[in-house]
Formats: structure tokens, C-alpha cells, sequence
């Protein structure tokens, strides 16, 4: 056989393969159309399986014709899964996805629903190829002016674009992405200084007033229900991320015990911090192992116990009566850096500035993964500045011992 002739009976080949199966046999459509004529309207009609459907809306023969057949293709098409994902109602993908993260009971399931509606708005209507780069940089004024931050946009952008390649997937068709991914958050890449850590660590242990053009206190007699709460929430979210170094989300739900509607837990009298509830699973990536408490930080969060007086809860809302969501605590905390003048630091700056001071203390890449909750290959290629430099000088010293006797000898 000649090489066109191979290449031509390939792609019958590759084509008859798309077909049904002649010798298994596959069930026919169920549903039978047809058009038929309305003498009275004089108009054509779609009829199912022998009754009226609705109108065709032409009184042309052929065209009513025309249509029926294309008509008779598409349902064909939805039965075998065929669709084109281009058209897509944006709506329907993130209303699936929300399903789906539920129904696999993922720990951020909660974030990514609340993350995917407040982006919902924008989307209404559009099908995923009108979805341009115009539109991404609509979107994204919009929910900056909406009183989002530029952070919970991404998330936001970067957890629809998850739900697209999902539901593209779960249709047989190539993911449908016709905007660019935004540039991450700044502040990923931003470290808390120590002179930021200090103002903070006062304006929230205290009632002290704080001047951010003149970088000066003012003593305050008393600060009201509401604003030493509100102190009292950044004060704890600064300890935990300059500590454990840990995500936002774990605090959501975080209590001093183990509770079946919490989520993670000290265990203060054997001095560990469970991140999630044993037996939580979750991704390679976002590791959440317990950690080992330092006496430094079992004395300070046993403190925080006893001043929270039974309230399980390590994030209190106002009145006490649950824990506060992340997003509440988000808000919270960037207003009170807007309010100290600390521009660019949200949460996840904290840990980013754990991962960054430890690397720079020379603190093995390993136990850095284990006490933050990242994996190894996350610190190397976001947080890793510095590491590669301090394990050569380990390496070194260790060398250096091992070759000590030789040269002696």
C-alpha cells in the first residue's frame, strides 16, 4: 500500500472509530421529531415523539426542514455528550463547580463558593467566549470598587478558571479560556518588617491611638466593645501568621478544643496545633500537618483561653456566639493596616514573611514545610530566596568534618 493510500485509510479509520458500534450495537435516539404544517397559522411546528412542540416560526418548507435537521443534530449531540463549550453559560460553570467542591467535601469548599458568587455578578449572561480580556479588566474594577481587594479578585479569577477547565473536561471538549490569567497579588511577594510587626503588636495589645502621618501614640483612656474587639482579632491573626505561618482559612472555625462544627483546634495540654481535624484530607500542595507549639506560644494562646472565659472560639464574632468567617476577618484586618498606613500587607503577607525569616535563619527547607504546612516544591520555585545559599554552607561544614580525619591522617 502506497503511503497516501495508508494515510487515507488512517483517517477513515480515525473517523469510522467516532462512529456507533456496528457489531455491539447502540441504543437509538429516544426521541423522534418532525415537521408538519399548520394549515391554520400557516406556519411549520416541531412535534416530539407524535405531539405538537412548538412553532418552528417560518413558513417555508424547506427551511422548516433545514432546521429540524439541525435541530435533530444537536439533541443527538447532548445525548452523546457532544458540546461546544464555547457556549457555555459562564453562570451554569460556576453553579457546577460549587456542586462539585461540595460534593467532594473539600476544606475550602465554603471559600471557594463565596469567592465564586461575589464574582457571579459579573459574568451574567456571558457565555465563556465572550469572556475576553476586556472583560477580565471590567470585572476587575468593578469588584475593586465594590470594596473587594485585589487579592480576593484573583482568587477569584484564578478559582473560575479551575471551574472552566473542570467543566470543559467533564464535556470531552479543550478548556475554553479566552482571557488572560491576572498577575498575582503583590503582596505574596511583600515581607512584614519588624518596625510594621511592632506598631501593629502595640495598636492591638492597647488602646493607644496611632497617628499614621506623624507616626506618633496618643493614650486613650478606653476604646469601645467594638474596637477592642475588632484590636483584639488583628492582635491574634499577627501571632498565629508570624508563628505558624499558616493560611488564612485555617483560623476560620479555630478553637481550643476538638468540636464537631469547628474546624482546627489547640491542644494546649500536649502543646500541639491541629491546622484541620485529624483526618482531614488535603492537596499535595496545601499541606495542613499539626504542628509542635513552642512554651512561648502554649503560654500565649493559654492566655487567650482564660481571657475569652468559656468561648470556645479562638476568632469570636462581636457578641460571641460563633466563629467569624474569613472573609469578615479579611476585612477587618485591612482596614486596620489602611488605618495604620501599612500599605500592602493582607494575610497572606504573614506567611510569606515566616517562610522568608526562616529561610533567612537558616532553618532547613524540610522543617520550614512541616511547621508552615507547604510543600517543599513551593517554598524552592515562590518563597525560596535565600535557602540554596544555606544548605551549601551546611553541606559544606558537614564536608568539612568528614574530611577533617583524612587530611590529618
Amino acid at each position: 500500500m502506497k503511503h497516501i493510500d495508508r494515510e487515507l485509510h488512517r483517517a477513515a479509520m480515525e473517523r469510522a472509530i467516532l462512529m456507533p458500534s456496528i457489531i455491539d450495537g447502540e441504543r437509538a435516539r429516544k426521541d423522534k421529531w418532525e415537521a408538519r404544517f399548520r394549515s391554520q397559522t400557516g406556519y411549520w411546528a416541531y412535534w416530539k415523539n407524535g405531539k405538537s412542540w412548538k412553532s418552528i416560526g417560518t413558513k417555508d418548507r424547506e427551511e422548516a426542514q433545514r432546521l429540524l435537521n439541525l435541530h435533530q443534530l444537536q439533541e443527538d449531540a447532548r445525548e452523546d455528550n457532544i458540546v461546544d463549550c464555547r457556549r457555555a453559560s459562564a453562570e451554569e460553570v460556576i453553579d457546577e463547580r460549587i456542586k462539585v467542591v461540595h460534593r467532594q467535601k473539600l476544606r475550602s469548599a465554603d471559600q471557594i463558593e463565596s469567592t465564586l458568587k461575589a464574582l457571579k455578578p459579573h459574568l451574567e449572561g456571558k457565555q465563556l467566549r465572550q469572556l475576553d480580556n476586556d472583560w477580565l479588566a471590567e470585572t476587575e474594577e468593578a469588584m475593586l470598587e465594590e470594596g473587594y481587594s485585589y487579592s480576593y479578585f484573583w482568587n477569584g479569577i484564578n478559582y473560575f478558571r479551575t471551574a472552566v477547565r473542570k467543566y470543559c473536561t467533564a464535556k470531552l471538549s479543550l478548556p475554553v479560556l479566552p482571557f488572560a490569567a491576572p498577575p498575582r497579588a503583590e503582596g505574596r511577594k511583600r515581607v512584614v518588617s519588624r518596625e510594621e510587626q511592632a506598631v501593629i503588636e502595640r495598636w492591638s495589645g492597647g488602646n493607644d491611638a496611632y497617628d499614621k502621618k506623624t507616626k506618633l501614640w496618643a493614650p486613650r483612656n478606653c476604646i469601645s466593645v467594638a474596637e477592642a474587639h475588632r484590636r483584639l482579632i488583628v492582635g491574634r491573626k499577627t501571632f498565629l501568621g508570624a508563628t505558624f505561618g499558616s493560611r488564612s482559612g485555617v483560623d476560620v472555625g479555630l478553637s481550643y478544643h476538638p468540636r464537631i462544627d469547628g474546624g482546627g483546634y489547640f491542644d494546649l495540654e500536649r502543646g500541639v496545633f491541629h491546622r484541620v481535624k485529624p483526618g482531614t484530607k488535603t492537596s499535595p500542595n496545601k499541606r495542613s500537618p499539626k504542628v509542635d507549639m513552642n512554651p512561648e506560644a502554649v503560654d500565649e494562646v493559654a492566655g487567650w483561653r482564660t481571657q475569652d472565659d468559656g468561648c470556645p472560639w479562638v476568632f469570636p464574632n462581636l457578641d460571641r456566639s460563633g466563629p467569624l468567617g474569613q472573609e469578615r476577618m479579611r476585612v477587618i484586618h485591612d482596614e486596620a493596616m489602611a488605618e495604620l498606613g501599612i500599605e500592602g500587607l493582607i494575610l497572606h503577607t504573614w506567611r510569606h514573611t515566616f517562610i522568608t525569616r526562616a529561610i533567612e535563619e537558616g532553618v532547613p527547607a524540610l522543617a520550614i514545610a512541616e511547621v508552615a504546612g507547604v510543600s517543599l516544591d513551593m517554598i524552592r520555585h515562590v518563597y525560596d530566596h535565600h535557602d540554596v545559599g544555606e544548605v551549601q554552607k551546611l553541606a559544606h561544614a558537614a564536608m568539612a568534618r568528614m574530611t577533617a580525619p583524612r587530611k590529618a591522617a
